[in-house]
């Protein structure tokens, strides 16, 4: 009689529930520059988010996700096979309207970035993590340009120079759906295998 009980209660369930996520996101305006054959490209990643549920006569369920700031920014650099070996940033620095001027410590872009092959055949990438978090008004800040001046160590040897990436405030949404039996079901098998977070995003494969 239990099993069936439960089975009943899971029936009375609603069967789907639809999440609308809404991505803010800084993207570039302008060509990726080039400094030493590699074209680079700045990736903001949102670390909070801004949730609230929407109910309707036509949705079982729902909720609402908004992915915003603060950012943690990742610089990565596009090449060549047998041709760029690593990166590395020499200074840092976010500028934009209201006066904004941050130019980051040394110590939040430390360390080599290796160009290693990608998906794509004829290039390769390297990308390298920077910190601490960005804290932006996205309000105030629609516009940024960050700059920041890097070394690309080639085969032929190192090579210097200034990227300049201008970026704008973006705002991407996408929906998910996700059956609510389906999940149970799979939360029961899997309820004694660890969790693990999830981790970076992919990077991407084009500048």
């Amino acid at each position: 009689m239990r099993p069936l009980l439960s089975l009943l209660a899971l029936l009375c369930l609603p069967s789907c529930v639809h999440t609308f996520t809404t991505h803010y996101d800084y993207q570039a305006t302008a060509p990726a520059p080039s400094v030493g054959g590699a074209a680079f490209r700045a990736e903001f990643i949102p670390k909070g988010t801004e949730s609230g549920f929407a109910l309707s006569a036509m949705v079982v369920g729902g909720a609402l996700v908004s992915e915003v700031g603060p950012y943690q920014m990742r610089l990565h650099a596009f090449g060549q096979p047998d041709d760029q070996e690593w990166f590395e940033i020499k200074s840092l620095r976010l500028s934009g309207a209201n006066q904004v001027a941050a130019p980051m410590e040394a110590r939040g872009f430390t360390g080599r970035a290796e160009f290693k092959p990608t998906q794509t055949p004829g290039r390769t990438r390297a990308s390298l993590l920077l910190g601490p978090h960005i804290t932006l008004d996205a309000k105030k800040q629609r516009h940024i340009v960050l700059e920041a001046e890097v070394s690309v160590m080639r085969r032929s040897g190192p090579a210097r120079g200034t990227v300049r990436i201008p970026l704008a405030l973006t705002k991407t949404r996408r929906r998910e759906s996700t059956n609510v039996i389906a999940e149970i079901a799979r939360d029961i098998r899997n309820r004694d295998k660890p969790v693990i977070p999830a981790g970076l995003p992919p990077a991407p494969e084009a500048p």
